[in-house]
């Protein structure tokens, strides 16, 4: 997993200091900018996770500094945590409207400080890794949820769902047409997934026409059941043209003995059940066995 970096814009040493230390022990890397046109520089030299951002500061204050970054297509989605020893609404209210994400007034309180540092990261990077297309969460969240649960212990089941002959199909019909189908496809897999799991679920969108869900072992099969039976019955409303030759493939291996690095081994056991459901020829679903 990719280290969080967080730029932290602020000229007083005793308060950037405080904040190194809090955002470090919390496992963050912390790039400290004195004033605001350092931090506009790091910023657009790091592309950090997130910007904490004092507003008094010299050359160019905070204020200023959020505003050219909202401005610029390339940086507008780094949030920015606004510090300030400014209290007051209409303060608060000049530094949203100048692009802060939050706002905080000093002194702040370190556990709330480290609360909303999270929640801004979190945000962001799931706002940053979705699919185009899907708009669901893509490679670099569905690496992220899977190290989480083998991190944790979790028993949980992990299904890669995939299109057999999805390329010819793409071929004969087009780009338009074939990314129709799959945005349609993702949201037939979201549906399943909710259905039955309550909304529990984890539903991703590696690229192309794979699919990774990942689920409690309770949900897994009625989430394969369900999406199988959806496909076959919307096969023709979900692929126009020569739909006939598509099957909805689906490989599911669980994290049962593996350690927090197993997430090669998972890589093997899905493969090697994808591998086999790919020869069956039809809508199927193959689990990884030893």
């Amino acid at each position: 997993m990719l280290l969080k970096k967080i730029v932290v814009a602020e000229d007083d040493d005793a308060i950037a200091h405080m904040v190194n230390m809090a955002l470090g022990d919390a496992g963050f890397l912390c790039l400290r900018a004195r004033d605001g046109e350092e931090a506009l520089r790091l910023v657009k030299h790091h592309d950090p996770d997130l910007l904490v951002l004092d507003v008094m500061m010299p050359r160019v204050d905070g204020f200023e500094v959020a505003r050219r970054l909202k401005g610029d297509v390339m940086w507008s989605r780094t949030p920015i945590l606004m510090l300030t020893a400014l209290a007051g609404v209409e303060n608060q209210v000049h530094g949203i409207d100048a692009g802060a994400d939050s706002y905080m007034s000093k002194p702040f309180d370190l556990r709330e400080f480290g609360a909303r540092v999270k929640a801004l990261v979190r945000a962001s990077r799931r706002e940053r890794d979705r699919n185009p297309t899907t708009n669901l969460p893509g490679s670099r969240a569905i690496d992220e949820e899977i190290e989480n649960a083998l991190r944790a212990g979790r028993h949980t089941h992990v299904l890669h769902v995939d299109v057999l002959s999805f390329d010819s199909y793409a071929d004969a019909v087009g780009v338009q047409r074939s990314e129709e189908t799959v945005r349609s496809l993702g949201q037939l897999l979201l549906d399943a997934a909710r259905k039955a799991s309550g909304g529990g679920a984890f539903v991703g969108h590696v690229g192309g026409s794979d699919f990774i869900a990942i689920v409690a072992p309770e949900h897994a099969q009625a989430i394969v059941d369900g999406a199988i039976a959806a496909f076959e019955t919307r096969r023709a409303e979900l692929a126009p043209g020569d739909s006939q030759a598509l099957a909805l493939v689906i490989a599911s291996a669980t994290t049962d003995g593996l350690s927090a690095a197993g997430a090669d081994e998972l890589g093997r056991r899905l493969g090697r059940a994808m591998k086999q459901a790919k020869t069956l020829g039809k809508s199927s679903h193959v689990a990884w066995s030893a």
